[in-house]
C-alpha cells in the first residue's frame, strides 16, 4: 500500500483545526496504529456500534472511509443542537452527514494547496452491513487514531483508503443484466396491473349496460373514487425542526462575554467604608489564569494581555463540553 504513515500525518493538523472548530476543544490527535490489511480484516474488525462514514475518491478510484465509536453521536449533537442524542436517528445521521460533507472539504482544500485534486464525492452513513456490500478492495491501509481533547477520556477514530491496486473489476455485463430484469420486472408488473384494471373496467360498464332501464328506474348517484397524490416536502421548504441540526440558525445570537479577574466577599459595613483611592484585595493570586464567562457561565482560562492600548485575554485553556452543557443544565434547573 502506497500510503505512508507521514502522508497521513500530514493532513492531521488540518483534521485537528477542524475538530476545534467544530466541538469549540482544542484537539490534539495522534496515530496509535498503522499497517496494511486485507478485506476479511476489514469486515471481521466492523462492528454494529461504531458510525461509517463512506465515500468513493473518483480521481483515485479508491475507497475512503472513516470510523467513529459512538460517543460521537453525543458529541456532535451536544454542540450543535445543545441536546446529547447518544443513538442513531434522522437528527444525528443528519448531523454526521454535515460533518462529513465539512471534513471532506477541509481535506480537499489541503490537498489542493499541495497540487493534489481529489473528488470524494457523495460523502454517506452507512450501517455495518451496507458497508460490507461497498467494500471494493482487496487491501486497504488502516490506522487507528487517538483524539484528546474533546471529551474526558480519548475518543477513538479509524481511518480505511483502499489500496487502488487491488480494486475488485465489478461485471458491468452481469449488473446491467440484473437491473434490465428488474426492470422487466417491474414493466411486465405495470401491464399486468393495468390490464386488470382494464378489463374491471369493461366488465363494470357491460354490467351496467345489460341492466339499464331508463326512465323507468330512479336513477342513482354514482360516487367515483380516486387517488390524491399529495406533494412531497422537499428540504428547500423545510424551515421547521428539519433544520434543527444547523448552527447558521444560531450565528447571529448575542451573547455576553465577559472577564472575571478575582472575586472577595465583604460584609455592608466594609462595602460602605469604601472611598475614593481604597484597595480591595481579590481572592486570585498574581499570575493565575483570569476566567472568561459567557451568560455567568464560565468557559475557558486566560491571561491578560494588551493589545494596542486595549486589554485583552489570551486562552490558555477550555472547559470540557460535557461540564459546560452540566453547568448550564444544573443553573437551569436551580
Amino acid at each position: 500500500m502506497d500510503i505512508p504513515q507521514e502522508t497521513l500525518e500530514q493532513y492531521l493538523p488540518t483534521i485537528e483545526e477542524f475538530l476545534t472548530s467544530i466541538l469549540l476543544e482544542e484537539t490534539d490527535i495522534s496515530i496509535d496504529a498503522f499497517k496494511d490489511v486485507d478485506q476479511e480484516f476489514v469486515q471481521e474488525h466492523l462492528n454494529n456500534t461504531d458510525v461509517y462514514l463512506y465515500a468513493r475518491e473518483q480521481n483515485v478510484s479508491t475507497d475512503v472511509i472513516v470510523v467513529l465509536d459512538q460517543e460521537w453521536f453525543g458529541l456532535l449533537s451536544s454542540i450543535m443542537l445543545g441536546i446529547e442524542e447518544k443513538e442513531k436517528n434522522e437528527q444525528t445521521i443528519g448531523l454526521l452527514e454535515d460533518f462529513a460533507d465539512d471534513l471532506a472539504a477541509a481535506i480537499k482544500e489541503e490537498a489542493s494547496s499541495n497540487e493534489l485534486d481529489l473528488d470524494f464525492g457523495e460523502v454517506r452513513v452507512l450501517s455495518k452491513e451496507e458497508l460490507k456490500k461497498e467494500l471494493r478492495h482487496e487491501e486497504y491501509g488502516w490506522s487507528k487514531l487517538d483524539i484528546e481533547g474533546i471529551a474526558d477520556d480519548v475518543v477513538r477514530a479509524e481511518f480505511l483508503m483502499g489500496d487502488p491496486d487491488t480494486e475488485i473489476e465489478v461485471d458491468e455485463e452481469e449488473s446491467t443484466d440484473e437491473a434490465e430484469e428488474d426492470d422487466s420486472k417491474s414493466k411486465s408488473s405495470i401491464d399486468e396491473l393495468s390490464s386488470l384494471e382494464q378489463s374491471d373496467d369493461e366488465d363494470d360498464f357491460s354490467t351496467i349496460d345489460a341492466k339499464a332501464e331508463p326512465k323507468e328506474r330512479k336513477k342513482e348517484k354514482v360516487i367515483s373514487a380516486r387517488h390524491i397524490e399529495f406533494a412531497e416536502f422537499s428540504d428547500e421548504n423545510d424551515n421547521g425542526n428539519g433544520e434543527a441540526h444547523s448552527m447558521d440558525l444560531l450565528k447571529d445570537v448575542e451573547l455576553d462575554v465577559s472577564v472575571e479577574l478575582g472575586r472577595i466577599e465583604l460584609p455592608l459595613g466594609k462595602v460602605l467604608e469604601l472611598a475614593k483611592g481604597s484597595v480591595i484585595e481579590l481572592e486570585k493570586l498574581a499570575g493565575e489564569p483570569v476566567d472568561v464567562l459567557v451568560n455567568g457561565n464560565r468557559i475557558a482560562l486566560g491571561e491578560v494581555v494588551v493589545i494596542d492600548e486595549h486589554f485583552g485575554v489570551r486562552i490558555s485553556s477550555l472547559v470540557t463540553t460535557k461540564k459546560r452543557l452540566a453547568k448550564i443544565k444544573d443553573g437551569s434547573e436551580g
